[in-house]
Parts: C-alpha cells; sequence; structure tokens
C-alpha cells in the first residue's frame, strides 16, 4: 500500500530547494537523513515518504519547543504532505533524477545524495551520521518523532501532518512555501513563541 502511494508521490509537481545553502546547511541535512536512516524501527520502511515524514515531524517540534529551525530548508505542500524541499530532492537525485541533480549542480547537496543508496524504493544510509552537526535538542526531536512514525500507519501520518497551512499552501497554486510560523504553531507553540519567532524572523529578513 505504501509502495503505491510513495509511486503517486513521483508523479507530482517538481520540488526545488534553496540553491543558496551553504556547505554546513547541507552536511546537517545530511546527518538529519542518515540518523533517520540508522535509527528508525526496523518494522519501518526506509523509502522518501518515512523519511521526509519523520524529517518534518522532528523539525516541527524543534520550532515549537526550541524556537529555532532543526535544519535550513523549506517546506513544500505536496499530495501526501508536507515535504522539506532539500532533503526531498536529494532523495530523488539519489534514485535517479537527473533534472533535481542538475538544478542543484552548483551547490552542496551531493553530499546528501552521496551518502545513501537507493534500491528498490528504500534507501540505505552509506555511513554513520556526524553527530557534530546535530545538537541535543534536534536528537531529541529527531527521537521523538522516530518513536511517532514507527507508530503510525500511512493514514495516520498523513493526518499528523495534514494541518491548516498545509492545506492552505496545497490549495493555492501561487503559493510555494509553507510558513514556519504556522509550522511550529501547529506543533504546539503558543502566542509568547509564535510572538517570539516573529520578531526573529523580522530581524533576519532586515539583515539579508
Amino acid at each position: 500500500m505504501i509502495l503505491v502511494h510513495v509511486e503517486a508521490e513521483k508523479n507530482i509537481k517538481t520540488v526545488v530547494g534553496n540553491k543558496n545553502m551553504n556547505r554546513d546547511d547541507a552536511l546537517t541535512l545530511k546527518a538529519v537523513v542518515l540518523y533517520i536512516l540508522k535509527n528508525c524501527s526496523a518494522h519501518v520502511s526506509r523509502n522518501i515518504y518515512h523519511i521526509v515524514k519523520t524529517a518534518f515531524l522532528a523539525h516541527q517540534k524543534h520550532l515549537a519547543k526550541y524556537l529555532c529551525p532543526m535544519y535550513e530548508d523549506k517546506f513544500v505542500a505536496l499530495q501526501f504532505g508536507p515535504v522539506p524541499s532539500n532533503i526531498y530532492d536529494a532523495l530523488k537525485i539519489a534514485r535517479g533524477d537527473a533534472n533535481t541533480m542538475y538544478f542543484h549542480r552548483n551547490d552542496d547537496l551531493h553530499l546528501v545524495y552521496d551518502s545513501v543508496s537507493f534500491k528498490d524504493e528504500f534507501y540505505t544510509a552509506k555511513e554513520e551520521p556526524d553527530i557534530n552537526f546535530l545538537s541535543t535538542s534536534a536528537i531529541e526531536c529527531l527521537n521523538q518523532a522516530l518513536e511517532e512514525v514507527s507508530g503510525m500507519n500511512f493514514d495516520q501520518i498523513m493526518n499528523a501532518t495534514h494541518g491548516a497551512e498545509w492545506t492552505r499552501v496545497y490549495n493555492n497554486p501561487d503559493l510555494r512555501f509553507m510558513n514556519y510560523l504556522a509550522i511550529a504553531q501547529e506543533g504546539g507553540a503558543d502566542d509568547s513563541a509564535i510572538s517570539y519567532l516573529k520578531e526573529n524572523q523580522e530581524i533576519d529578513d532586515m539583515l539579508k
């Protein structure tokens, strides 16, 4: 059943991430993907769906609890839920998507997709995750997300990630990325936390 849904995900519009990421951002994404692959339960399929959903839930938890991103990526709303775009691109390239590879030809995403192998819809890690690129809080949120996903079936994972922000972006063709403040709010961040995140976002925007 899950493989059918994953195959359908392949046919959705092309997703392209942020070409302006730096090397450390790419190495953090690499550590996240490898950590998920190395630590997910034995009965959980190591397919693209489970990887991106675990990465999304961990990031949402980190935003809501620690008021900062767990990793630098932008989230798009695909048919089967939110997707961290650069992680999704790396996994697509690992399975042979030449068009996506061309888009990332001038950045460091190769650090991510070169670290995994793909066969029969499943991914495996070629190396151990570099924990130096994962904070203690990141590991905590990843472990929580891994535990949650291991106890959910496909429909339950969809329900856990199809919030109001996903609905807003998915149903509006003019929107590309989900708002991280809304992601944090749906993850349990209260009004004071959202106000803090918004303030920091405004400062970051002014410094760009």
